[in-house]
């Protein structure tokens, strides 16, 4: 079931379309088509462009063309760990830094309120054609933060812009940073696998193991960047001298650039304002994962502002302009 588009001749259109008992919420212009799951944490599940898909969603969960595969009523109930994190994939904000040691850490992915809780949504389309979704977390008790993510899309072009702001609604002081997740397919039978270049300067090099699951994830120096293929390894790595521009160049010769600000601040991690996940499909969970089942080729970008202490009220925000090109 779909609603009417909600565009004039010339904007930007917006449309909300219904896949078995899951809303989505599409903005288009001619080159670009950005769907959203308001209901499983405001993703921005598929972004695709002249009519390739950009990112990676769990094709278990959803179909090519993006209905729902199996009732939500049949999704994993979160019991905290990442066994039974319902991962659609795409682009997602949450905060850093991640971990369970302690409650200055994110515990999760899953959580029910950030990661696979319903967020409002509003959009509109403005005078110049540019349609504008809005997407607001609820208030999460444990971090004290809510999380709004803002997409807008213009009329012409394959340029977007993304705003994520993470919000102190709590009674005390919190310390966290903007952390934008983007999922990226990265399989070869697809032919999506290709490189990340990572804009840095050349000292110090990258934090090796900020995760590191099976093998070792390597990477070579460029002239302005770290030149990290797709392989056959499952880990993290940071980048501490990053200026916060990366780019995603796939075999088929799209390309995803990802481009924000490098500001003052410390960072998670060691200091990244970067970071990358690769992986591939395994046998087995992983028990340092919470039992997670890695099952796909991937490659997660990674984006982060800097560690903000915010008090009651106060917000920190990370400004992202997205970048499509084809050969």
């Amino acid at each position: 079931m779909s609603a009417p588009s909600s565009s004039a001749p010339g904007a930007a259109r917006v449309e909300h379309r219904r896949t078995l008992d899951l809303d989505l919420v599409v903005v288009a212009n001619a080159d670009v088509v950005l769907t959203f799951v308001p209901a499983a944490g405001g993703r921005l599940v598929s972004c695709r462009f002249q009519g390739r898909e950009v990112l990676w969603h769990d094709p278990d969960l959803l179909d090519a063309d993006l209905v729902l595969a199996q009732p939500r009523a049949s999704w994993p109930v979160p019991d905290g760990t990442m066994a039974t994190w319902t991962n659609l994939g795409g682009n997602k904000t949450w905060p850093a830094p991640q971990g369970w040691d302690d409650d200055d850490q994110w515990h999760g992915p899953p959580d029910p309120v950030l990661d696979a809780g319903a967020y409002d949504v509003v959009t509109d389309v403005g005078v110049d054609g540019t349609a504008t979704v809005k997407l607001t977390s609820g208030v999460d008790p444990v971090t004290g933060v809510q999380i709004t993510r803002c997409f807008r899309l213009p009329a012409i072009g394959t340029t977007f812009d993304q705003v994520s702001v993470i919000r102190n609604r709590s009674e005390r002081p919190v310390r966290w940073s903007v952390w934008d997740v983007t999922q990226v397919d990265a399989d070869p039978l697809h032919g999506a696998d290709g490189v990340v270049l990572v804009e840095s300067l050349a000292e110090p090099g990258p934090v090796e193991h900020l995760f590191a699951v099976e093998g070792e994830v390597t990477y070579e120096r460029g002239d302005r960047h770290w030149r990290v293929l797709s392989q056959e390894a499952v880990g993290k790595l940071g980048f501490p001298t990053a200026t916060g521009t990366l780019e995603w160049r796939r075999r088929d010769g799209l390309t995803v650039q990802l481009k924000t600000s490098r500001r003052d601040g410390a960072y998670p991690d060691g200091g990244c304002p970067v970071e990358l996940w690769l992986q591939h499909p395994l046998l087995e969970p992983v028990p340092t994962l919470g039992g997670l089942y890695v099952t796909a080729h991937l490659v997660e970008l990674e984006v982060l502002s800097p560690l903000t202490t915010l008090v009651p009220g106060e917000s920190v925000e990370l400004n992202t302009q997205w970048h499509l090109k084809a050969p």
